[in-house]
């Protein structure tokens, strides 16, 4: 059942008394999670005196009495006060009440936000799925096959590291979690079997003469949808976001959990167990939270609240420093970073935090743009001693979802997993991506395995993202007339992109960007660096916590400058317990260019710049 038949069948059998045998509560359950009960419940009990039982969605939106009334039941509500965070030195968890004015914005449980409107095929709902002809577009399954298939080994490059993988990842995971619609039981939906017929599943076709797959169909339900857009009327079907948008440390603190439920331990983040990497540095993470955590009670008289909100706040600070600092030069290149406003200044504070701009993790970021980093996934995860050299190696596939290389023997094998990372090349961002995640993800005990990148084609077309070119002109750059006119492609790409997709128009967003060729100073294509440069410019400009901000929301210049020497090699020396590191912690060690230095000689936080109370008694009531 879609979303506006529902919103019509309540309505008329609610408002229009027409009778039902079917439970309210049930209908709801089986339609949309239980975010959505009580706004829905909100529609079924007013009284809407303009309703007909034939009214369609254009009726609904067209009817200025009924927009009143929709507004008055729905959306009028009081909106949250924000006067215990408007001099607050800590961001609430949610980050509600980030912007004091547009108090949402950015918040957990909304709606991803969009650069460019969606594009569904019946204009609120069904997804992208017919070209520009009018014809269906091509398997997502069949473009991962003819477009992004790789060779025995997929291209290594050779100044970059798996860190650089890693880090991306475990950023990703702080700014975005787009739920998927399950069963009313809260099970996965069966979408190639009991399931089929539910209008929440959208399983992937797979061709009969597929190399890797006998079966003709790959489970795929729909994210789920956030019940009414910003503007708070029946608009198009828009997905969730979970998290809060900010870089705030999310995957390592939780989502939207209370400050209680933190103290008793929920935290972190549910897909830290994806990729070894990544849960390597989620313990690194833990670690440097613990021991500023000590730092700041020994200089300190803060209660253990007020520890945990200061630690909070430092931590975020130094995700913010290393990513501006040290992950965007690598993904982008100079000429955008400038033109955005991204880098970070060495001394004192900014002052560019602007009210007007939305900070909100847009839908194209979430569902294309981030996920350039699935091209870098590497066909192997190992161990390397103190001298460099590989005492174990393991599978891609085989610890997918599998924590044993980071949790074996309680973590002592971290560090050598660190330094495999550190020292190993990362894949090239390009169209060629490994067979363990294209043919052999989240092997099950019955030998049932996904393709990540259908996955990522069909969520983009479930989330009706609009094609290549629309982002292209969006972006300003050439819009290609023809597939001969793709002109950020090499002849291969342009090739495979041509037999497989009918017109250069209906190429999906995440294809076109993964196969663009990236320019000389920038790790990724020119869409994808036109696409993540505004949004994290969006993420720095309208998060009023920016950790180089001045007045309570920032830090003492004396605190500041010790944020600002931290750095992610450090991280990992002291974390870790690393004797030596090379300073580009994105970069292959070399000799000459990036040689190893000792852990001893790079500088660390000195806490007595905290050993000063913060002005003015911090609220007993825990903030989130």
């Amino acid at each position: 059942m879609d979303f506006a038949y529902l919103l019509l069948f309540l309505m008329r059998m609610v408002v229009l008394n027409e009778p039902s045998e079917v439970e309210i509560d049930d209908i709801i359950a089986d339609a949309v999670q239980e975010t959505y009960k009580e706004p829905l419940r909100k529609i079924c009990t007013a009284y809407i005196s303009t309703c007909r039982s034939d009214m369609s969605i254009a009726d609904l939106q067209s009817d200025d009495r009924y927009q009143s009334s929709f507004y008055e039941q729905l959306c009028d509500e009081t909106l949250p006060s924000c006067d215990l965070y408007r001099n607050s030195p800590y961001r609430s968890a949610t980050g509600m009440c980030n912007n004091l004015h547009k108090t949402k914005w950015g918040m957990a449980l909304q709606a991803h936000a969009r650069y460019l409107p969606a594009v569904y095929d019946d204009g609120y709902n069904s997804p992208r799925q017919r070209g520009q002809n009018g014809e269906p577009l091509p398997s997502p399954r069949v473009i991962s096959n003819q477009v992004l298939s790789g060779e025995s080994m997929t291209p290594a490059d050779n100044q970059r590291n798996l860190i650089l993988f890693a880090y991306g990842q475990f950023i990703d995971h702080d700014l975005t979690f787009t739920p998927i619609v399950k069963g009313s039981d809260g099970r996965a939906l069966d979408c190639c079997g009991e399931d089929k017929s539910d209008s929440e599943c959208l399983g992937i076709e797979i061709p009969a003469n597929d190399p890797r797959f006998s079966s003709t169909c790959m489970d795929f339900s729909r994210s789920i949808p956030v019940a009414f857009n910003g503007g708070c009327s029946i608009g198009y079907r828009e997905q969730l976001n979970r998290l809060s948008s900010f870089i705030d440390g999310g995957m390592i603190y939780g989502d939207s959990k209370s400050f209680n439920e933190n103290l008793n331990g929920k935290l972190g983040d549910e897909r830290v167990n994806e990729a070894p990497s990544l849960s390597g540095l989620h313990v690194v993470f833990l670690r440097l939270h613990n021991m500023i955590a000590r730092g700041i009670r020994k200089e300190t008289k803060y209660s253990s609240q007020e520890v945990f909100l200061e630690t909070k706040k430092i931590v975020g600070a130094i995700i913010q420093q290393v990513t501006y600092g040290e992950y965007l030069p690598v993904l982008l290149g100079k000429k955008i970073r400038k033109g955005l406003g991204l880098d970070i200044q060495s001394r004192g504070y900014w002052r560019g935090y602007d009210p007007y701009v939305n900070p909100t993790v847009k839908n194209v970021i979430a569902t294309a743009a981030l996920r350039y980093g699935h091209s870098q996934i590497p066909p192997e995860f190992g161990y390397k001693t103190r001298e460099f050299a590989t005492r174990a190696t393991f599978k891609t596939e085989d610890v997918l979802m599998d924590p044993h290389v980071v949790v074996t023997q309680q973590g002592s094998n971290i560090p050598d997993l660190a330094r495999f990372l550190l020292t190993t090349p990362a894949r090239k961002v390009d169209r060629q991506v490994e067979d363990a995640v294209r043919n052999e993800l989240f092997r099950d005990v019955n030998g049932l395995t996904f393709d990540l990148m259908s996955l990522n084609i069909q969520r983009g077309r479930d989330h009706a993202l609009p094609s290549y070119n629309a982002w292209r002109k969006w972006c300003g750059l050439p819009v290609a007339r023809s597939f001969y006119k793709l002109v950020d492609h090499n002849k291969d790409a342009r090739v495979r992109l041509r037999i497989t997709y009918d017109h250069v128009n209906d190429i999906d967003v995440f294809v076109g960007g993964i196969t663009e060729t990236p320019r000389d100073d920038a790790l990724v294509g020119p869409l994808f660096e036109c696409l993540l440069g505004r949004q994290f410019r969006d993420l720095k400009f309208g998060d009023r916590y920016w950790y180089e901000t001045k007045g309570v929301e920032g830090f003492r210049r004396g605190e500041l400058h010790e944020i600002r020497k931290v750095t992610l090699s450090k991280i990992l020396c002291e974390t870790l317990g690393l004797e030596e590191i090379q300073k580009d912690v994105f970069s292959l060690p070399d000799e000459q260019s990036n040689p190893l230095v000792s852990c001893s000689s790079l500088p660390f936080l000195d806490f007595s710049q905290w050993s000063r109370s913060r002005s003015g008694p911090l609220c007993g009531k825990p903030l989130g």
